[in-house]
């Protein structure tokens, strides 16, 4: 979902332009970026037999992670601190649809989110990609279509923006 979280941070972006662009697609992937960090530690196995991300992806981790990244940004004021939390929060948003395993409510928690659509979101369609590459298709549209009119009010130029949308729908095909 690396192109979808991108246009969330960019669609948050155009709408918060104090907040610093590098941060918020950087809070985007923070429970990315922790994960890797505990996978890497063996504190979250990422094996075929044991998959555990409730550490970095659960939803009271995610807040966490959102509410420490933005304590960071506290003294620029609240149109800063509050689009970098959001940012890092839309994380569990996007991802609580499809993802490996269910998406925990907070760490070694019983209860995950009802729904296991990974098997079905790796089978194929009839339209050449796979489900889940639809459904963050259809996620990251809206997110650009927000992104391409707030980074116009703001006056972008529009080869910017189109490149921009274009660079997130390439990204969207190469995964």
């Amino acid at each position: 979902m690396y192109a979808a979280h991108f246009a969330a941070g960019l669609a948050i972006s155009s709408r918060a332009p104090r907040a610093p662009v590098w941060a918020l697609l950087a809070g985007c992937f923070l429970p990315d970026i922790i994960w890797i960090v505990l996978a890497a530690s063996g504190v979250e196995p990422s094996g075929p037999s044991a998959f555990f991300d409730d550490w970095s992806h659960s939803l009271a981790s995610i807040l966490v992670e959102a509410s420490l990244f933005a304590l960071l940004f506290m003294r620029r004021g609240v149109y800063v601190w509050a689009p970098i939390w959001l940012a890092v929060a839309s994380h569990y948003l996007l991802d609580v649809l499809i993802h490996p395993k269910p998406l925990a409510l907070y760490p070694h928690a019983a209860w995950h989110a009802p729904w296991d659509l990974w098997s079905w979101g790796a089978s194929k369609t009839s339209f050449l990609f796979t489900h889940y590459w639809w459904v963050q298709f259809g996620i990251m549209m809206p997110l650009i279509a927000v992104y391409a009119v707030g980074a116009r009010k703001q006056t972008l130029p529009v080869n910017l923006v189109a490149a921009t949308a274009l660079s997130l729908l390439g990204l969207h095909l190469l995964f």
